[in-house]
């Protein structure tokens, strides 16, 4: 069993004494990545026959389209979308932190929501928690929309995205991965602004 499925199951002989979770008191989930200069995140790549995540990034929508920041064939472009560097990764609702550390070539984080649901995101070339897989840290707690990483990529050079998957505790009582696209329709998209990374060409006709 790997790092990931231990962290969000447990063996039953394993006594772990924890607080109870703190629930955020914010009303709706967030989306994992915020809308950059009035630019939203889109699923650049859903992972359909697993049902085991989606790949988050920004669309590219003529091709000089944030060519200066974000140019085509480097690690924060391709000739369809883009992420930015030093995208922030949110999170989509409040928890605990029970897994922040070595995932593949970068960084992963687990947040359990404490209501049935849990999130995993991939990806990051760092994490703004504590790590677990090196220490035994005090709980970590997060709310919706704070930071918990910065975004990278899969490998070395590859584009970078966000992975993400939602996780349902079943009857069985083990968190199994659900479909997230039909769950982020009905979340909240937060705003952020950054001075390097240019509008998109409809926010920018309507300020002109």
């Amino acid at each position: 069993m790997d790092d990931i499925a231990l962290a969000l199951n447990p063996p039953k002989f394993v006594k772990v004494r924890r607080p109870p979770i703190r629930i955020s008191e914010v009303a709706e989930r967030v989306w994992p990545l915020a809308a950059i200069n009035g630019r939203a995140p889109v699923v650049s790549d859903a992972r359909c026959a697993e049902l085991r995540g989606v790949e988050l990034a920004y669309p590219r929508f003529e091709p000089t389209d944030a060519i200066e920041s974000c140019p085509i064939g480097s690690p924060n472009g391709t000739a369809t979308h883009l992420l930015p560097p030093m995208t922030p990764a949110l999170a989509i609702d409040g928890g605990e932190i029970t897994f922040a550390g070595r995932l593949g070539h970068g960084f992963g984080i687990i947040i359990n929501h404490g209501n049935g649901w849990a999130s995993h995101y991939a990806n990051l070339q760092s994490v703004v928690a504590i790590r677990t897989d090196l220490y035994r840290p005090r709980a970590q707690y997060v709310r919706a929309g704070d930071t918990i990483g910065y975004v990278g990529a899969r490998e070395p050079g590859a584009f970078k995205s966000l992975h993400f998957e939602l996780w349902e505790r079943d009857r069985s009582r083990v968190f199994v991965p659900v479909d997230v696209r039909p769950h982020l329709e009905a979340w909240k998209l937060i705003e952020h602004r950054d001075a390097f990374t240019a509008a998109p060409p409809a926010v920018r006709s309507e300020a002109a």
